[in-house]
């Protein structure tokens, strides 16, 4: 585990370049193979690109979809990092250019628009999520997202509701309601890929009862950025022998690294886990 955190910290930057290319393949596909047949419309900034392109043309979605973007991304650049600024308009870049270079088929796979919609959705969630795993922002909201919960601990789900709504109304007057309905599925589709595959921002409250305090701080701390309060002179309510019960929180990707700490510092040791809404105060999260 050492080894592998050490070999992708040395080659961040190439990982986070596969990952936005990686996104950028699956949103072309996602666009052209499920979208486009099925009059379906994506959420944030990609739908606004179908939004704004239905009024030119579909030939200049690629651009338009760039061109939108570049607003957040300025936003980033100032209010974020210039890392994040980079990969995120790099990102974009490679779905402009996929979305270009893969054709629609003459025939197309799906006829059914809510398959397409489940689809299309499941492809874009699983290439965002990825991307946001690898510290690669692909616009939009995603820069609201980050901005909210690092300067002000907050959610921006209204925001992106009222957003993905206007999205929406317009899909509803272009091609029919029908397809407005249809395409709030591929919507929930993709956020519940997201999640899946994003674990970072999920996070989980973990605690442990162990007979080794001072092993199992070090243990967890050697191997995860975390901190840790310890609650002494506990006692079993069966052997009445003394215990130390140790709290801390972890993101849900993390929870890996932390069973193998547990393991190595006290194996006769019980933790306990369960998922987190919200948190206060100086939670560390890595940056992207």
């Amino acid at each position: 585990m050492d080894q592998l955190r050490n070999y992708l910290s040395k080659h961040a930057i190439v990982a986070r370049a596969g990952a936005a290319i990686l996104y950028g393949v699956l949103v072309g596909f996602a666009m052209n193979f499920f979208w486009k047949p099925g009059n379906i419309y994506s959420s944030g900034f990609n739908g606004l690109g179908q939004l704004v392109g239905f009024f030119f043309s579909t030939n200049l979605l690629p651009v338009i979809i760039l061109l939108v973007n570049i607003p957040m991304t300025i936003l980033a650049w100032i209010m974020i990092s210039r890392r994040l600024a980079f990969f995120e308009i790099f990102a974009i870049a490679c779905s402009s250019i996929f979305i270009d270079l893969i054709i629609t088929p003459a025939k197309p796979l799906i006829s059914d628009p809510l398959m397409c919609a489940i689809f299309g959705g499941a492809l874009n969630g699983l290439a965002t999520g990825f991307a946001l795993k690898n510290g690669v922002a692909t616009g939009g909201l995603d820069v609201f997202e980050i901005i909210g919960k690092r300067l002000w601990n907050i959610k921006v789900f209204p925001i992106n509701v009222a957003f993905n709504s206007i999205i929406m109304i317009g899909s509803g007057f272009q091609h029919g309601w029908k397809y407005a309905f249809y395409s709030i599925i591929g919507i929930v589709v993709s956020a519940w890929m997201t999640s899946i595959a994003y674990t970072q921002q999920q996070q989980m409250e973990v605690m442990i009862v162990t007979n080794n305090k001072d092993k199992m701080i070090q243990e967890i701390q050697s191997r995860l950025r975390r901190g840790i309060t310890v609650v002494d002179d506990a006692k079993g309510g069966y052997l009445h022998d003394s215990k130390h019960v140790i709290f801390t929180v972890i993101t849900l990707e993390e929870r890996y690294e932390l069973r193998e700490a547990i393991e190595a510092a006290d194996k006769k040791a019980f933790a306990s886990m369960w998922k987190v809404d919200h948190t206060l105060g100086n939670f560390y999260e890595k940056q992207v």
